[in-house]
């Protein structure tokens, strides 16, 4: 709070955590409501950066991604992020190489404890390895780990690790099948405006 005295402004200690937060809300609104709708990805890589998100060389970020705490993200090279996709980076994300994460996907990295009294929040983070393949409208869970080359079906909600060329789906995801361990692929997707 801030309290006036004739001409001057006295500060307590909450004042700078408020200001800090305006910003906060401000950025976050920018980020995800203006720069995440404008239709260049370099553009949208560019702001994304800026506030300390690690991408790697010939990462396509598509529009309309919702991204919180951008400075916990670290993506590969040659991923592919499909539209609406939901980062809650609080709790820190990363993000192997040739990864393919499908539209309407969300990672979420905290959650509550139920039975705690004040219902505080926990994070932890999530890790998805190289040549992954996350399909539409997966949820992944805090604290999970995607082993490498594993297939996440679309729908399904991840709520533990998922062993290396896993195929994996439903609500829990459950091992569904074994994929190809021979992979070579680059995603490269890179077009200007879009």
């Amino acid at each position: 709070m801030i309290k006036k005295i004739g001409r001057r402004l006295l500060y307590n200690k909450y004042t700078f955590r408020y200001q800090e937060y305006k910003k906060a809300l401000f950025r976050y609104y920018l980020m995800n409501t203006v720069v995440n709708s404008i239709p260049s990805h370099k553009f949208r890589q560019f702001y994304y950066r800026y506030w300390g998100m690690k991408i790697g060389k010939n990462t396509t970020i598509r529009r309309n991604v919702i991204v919180t705490r951008p400075n916990e993200i670290e993506i590969g090279d040659n991923v592919l992020i499909g539209n609406n996709c939901h980062f809650q980076g609080q709790g820190g994300i990363t993000i192997g190489n040739n990864v393919n994460i499908s539209s309407y996907s969300r990672i979420w990295t905290g959650s509550h404890d139920m039975n705690c009294p004040d219902f505080s929040a926990s994070f932890e983070p999530v890790v998805i390895e190289d040549y992954a393949w996350v399909s539409v409208g997966v949820t992944i869970l805090q604290g999970v780990t995607i082993g490498k080359g594993v297939v996440v079906m679309a729908g399904a909600i991840v709520t533990k690790n998922v062993e290396p060329y896993s195929i994996v789906g439903g609500i829990p995801a459950k091992k569904v099948g074994e994929r190809n361990r021979n992979l070579r692929y680059i995603l490269k997707h890179q077009p200007l405006f879009y």
